[in-house]
C-alpha cells in the first residue's frame, strides 16, 4: 500500500513539475495568448463559453455605429456601460493591400470576464466579436496550468536579475520583450518614414487596471490589432499607463521613424502614442503625462524637428481621414488624433490637456546628432531588366551633408531587410546606386550611425517590375476566314499570358475576345481568326502577381479585307 502511494505521490509530483517546469526557465514566463471570433446573430448578450480579457467588433462596410459595451464574469455584478469609438479603414493595414472598407471598434479591456453585452445604434453587416485572452484564464484547465506555473515562477524570480532600464538620455522604455511581443509577431518587415509631428491616442479601456496588469493590456491590444483588425503588429508607437511606465509598440526600433497604423493618412509621417485608459471626460495622471514629455523630448529631436511649433502634414487619404489626399493640412507638432481623423480620440479629458503637454515638452531644438536619410527611385514601375536609378542623400540634422559615411541598398525578403550594395556618400552626402531588377521590390536604406550620428532609414520605396512581352512580326494586313498565327516571349517566365484582340469601331477601340494561352519556358503561340472585315488591334498581357506589375507586349494593329 506504502509503495502504491509513493508511486501515486511521485506522478502527481512529476505532473506539476511538468506543468511548472515552463515558469523555471531563466527566461520569464507568460501564458500563452488565445483568440476566438463568435459571429453573434441576432444576439447582443453572449457567453462565448471562454474566459476573456479583452474583446472589439468588426463588420463590414464603411457604416460607424455608435457603440456600447459591458461585461461581467459568472453571476457577478455587470461593469458600468463603456462607450466604445468605431473607425472605418481601407484594406488590411493602412497602406498595404487592396482597397476594402470595414467598420471597426477600439477593442475594450475587460480584466475577467466570460459574458459580454453590446448596444449598436444601427445594424451592420458581417459584425464578429474577437476575443482575446492572455492571462492564461481561458478555460479551467489553462487557469489550472497557470496557477502552478505562477506558483513556480514566483519562486523563481527571487533567484533572476531585475530587467535592465534604458539608459539616459533616452527615457526609460518597456521593450516589446517586456510585455510578451514574442506572442504577437509582426506578419512582416516594418516600414519606415519620417518623423514630423507626435499623435497623442488612449486606448479606451477601463482606467482601474493595476501596473501588473498594464503588460496584459497591451500584449492584448497587439493580438486584437493583428488577429481581428488584420495589421501588421500593434497599430501604436509607444504606449503610455497611469503609472508613466512607456512601453515599446511596433516593431522596427524605437529611435526609427516605423511607420504605424495610429493615425490614418499620416502613419508614415509621425509617431504614436497611446494613452492605456479611457479619458472620454477623465483626465490622465500627472505620472502619464510626464513620462510623455520625456518620451517626446527624446524622440522628435532625433529625428531632426524641433518639440515646439507647427508642422504641415500632407494627407494620404483614406476612409476615416477628414481630409483628402494631396492635401496639406497644418498642425501642431504635438497632436490629438481628432485634429487629422474621423475619431474622438483621445477624449475630451486628455485632449483638454494638450497644452499642458506642451508646456511640459517645452521647446527643444534638434538633436545635433540626429540625421537625415532621404532615399527615391528615378521611376516606380520599370521594365523587366531595364534601368532605374535609386538615389538619395545622407544628413545631419542641421541639414549639412554626411560625407564619406556607409549607407546599405536593402530589399525586404519575407520579415527581413537584406543589404543589396553597401554605397559611400559623396562630399555632398548623396549616394547612387543603379539597377536592372526583374521582379518586384519593397526598398529602403540603413545608415547605421558613427560615432554621435544615431542611425537612420530611409521612408521604404516599393518598385514594380513589369515583364517582358515581344511578339514575332505580324502582317500588317489579313484575310475573312483565314487564321493568323504568332509567337512571343515572356521574362521573367510565366505560366499564362492572356491574349487581347480589339476592333475599331465608330473611331473607339472595343474589346472582342481575350484568349489565355499556356507559356512553356518563357515562349507561347497564339491565332486568332476573324469572320468580318474591319480594323483589328492585338496585343499580349500578363497579369499582376507577388513578383510583378502588370505587363503588356507592343500592340499591333491589322487590316482584315
Amino acid at each position: 500500500m506504502k509503495l502504491l502511494a509513493s508511486a501515486a505521490a511521485g506522478a502527481c509530483l512529476a505532473v506539476l513539475a511538468a506543468i511548472a517546469g515552463p515558469a523555471l526557465s531563466s527566461s520569464h514566463w507568460r501564458p500563452r495568448p488565445v483568440d476566438f471570433e463568435v459571429a453573434p446573430g441576432a444576439r447582443t448578450a453572449l457567453e462565448p463559453g471562454e474566459r476573456f480579457n479583452l474583446v472589439g467588433l468588426r463588420w463590414r462596410g464603411a457604416s460607424r455605429p455608435a457603440v456600447t459595451m459591458r461585461s461581467r464574469l459568472g453571476e457577478g455584478r455587470w461593469t458600468r456601460w463603456v462607450k466604445v469609438s468605431s473607425y472605418t479603414e481601407d484594406g488590411p493595414d493602412p497602406g498595404r493591400g487592396e482597397p476594402d472598407v470595414h467598420g471597426l471598434s477600439m477593442p475594450v479591456w475587460v480584466g475577467e470576464a466570460d459574458q459580454v453585452q453590446y448596444r449598436l445604434s444601427r445594424r451592420v453587416p458581417g459584425l464578429r466579436l474577437h476575443f482575446v485572452n492572455v492571462r492564461g484564464s481561458a478555460t479551467p484547465a489553462d487557469r489550472v496550468r497557470t496557477a502552478v506555473r505562477r506558483a513556480a515562477g514566483t519562486v523563481a524570480g527571487i533567484f533572476r536579475g531585475g530587467s535592465a532600464r534604458a539608459a539616459e538620455p533616452r527615457p526609460a522604455i518597456v521593450p516589446r520583450s517586456g510585455w510578451g511581443a514574442e506572442n504577437c509577431p509582426p506578419r512582416a518587415a516594418p516600414d519606415y518614414g519620417t518623423v514630423k509631428a507626435a499623435f497623442i491616442h488612449h486606448t479606451v479601456n477601463a482606467n482601474d487596471y493595476t501596473r501588473e496588469e498594464a503588460p496584459s493590456i497591451v500584449l492584448a491590444i497587439c493580438r486584437y490589432h493583428r488577429n481581428s483588425n488584420g495589421w501588421n503588429d500593434i497599430g501604436y508607437n509607444f504606449l503610455v499607463d497611469r503609472f508613466g511606465t512607456i512601453y515599446e509598440g511596433r516593431a522596427g526600433g524605437v529611435g526609427q521613424a516605423v511607420v504605424g497604423a495610429q493615425a490614418q493618412g499620416y502613419n508614415a509621417q509621425s509617431t504614436g502614442i497611446a494613452n492605456i485608459g479611457d479619458f472620454s471626460s477623465t483626465q490622465q495622471t500627472p505620472a502619464a503625462l510626464n513620462a510623455m514629455a520625456r518620451l517626446i523630448r527624446w524622440k522628435l529631436p532625433i529625428h531632426g524637428v524641433p518639440t515646439s511649433g507647427s508642422t504641415t502634414l500632407v494627407s494620404a487619404g483614406g476612409a476615416s481621414n477628414k481630409y483628402p489626399a494631396g492635401t496639406q493640412v497644418r498642425v501642431s507638432r504635438i497632436a490629438g488624433h481628432r485634429d487629422v481623423d474621423a475619431t474622438s480620440c483621445p477624449g475630451n479629458g486628455l485632449y483638454g490637456q494638450l497644452p499642458a503637454l506642451r508646456g511640459l515638452v517645452g521647446s527643444l531644438p534638434p538633436a545635433g546628432s540626429g540625421t537625415g536619410l532621404e532615399a527615391s527611385l528615378s521611376r516606380k514601375t520599370v521594365g523587366y531588366k531595364r534601368r532605374v536609378r535609386l538615389s538619395g542623400r545622407l544628413s545631419s540634422s542641421s541639414g549639412g551633408p554626411l560625407a564619406g559615411q556607409t549607407v546599405r541598398a536593402q530589399v525586404r525578403r519575407g520579415r527581413r531587410w537584406k543589404t543589396l550594395k553597401a554605397l559611400t556618400t559623396a562630399a555632398d552626402g548623396s549616394f547612387a546606386l543603379v539597377m536592372r531588377p526583374r521582379v518586384n521590390r519593397m526598398m529602403r536604406v540603413r545608415y547605421g550611425g558613427r560615432g554621435d550620428f544615431l542611425p537612420a532609414s530611409s521612408r521604404t520605396l516599393r518598385l514594380l517590375v513589369r515583364p517582358s512581352l515581344k511578339l514575332s512580326k505580324l502582317p500588317g494586313r489579313g484575310s475573312v476566314d483565314k487564321r493568323l498565327r504568332f509567337r512571343g516571349t515572356v521574362a521573367p517566365r510565366k505560366r499564362t499570358v492572356w491574349q487581347v484582340l480589339a476592333q475599331r469601331r465608330k473611331g473607339h477601340w472595343k474589346r472582342v475576345g481575350v484568349r489565355r494561352l499556356k507559356a512553356r519556358r518563357g515562349r507561347f503561340r497564339g491565332s486568332f481568326l476573324s469572320e468580318s472585315v474591319g480594323s483589328f488591334r492585338l496585343y499580349v498581357t500578363t497579369r499582376p502577381d507577388r513578383s510583378n506589375a502588370r505587363g503588356r507586349s507592343a500592340k499591333v494593329v491589322i487590316a482584315i479585307r
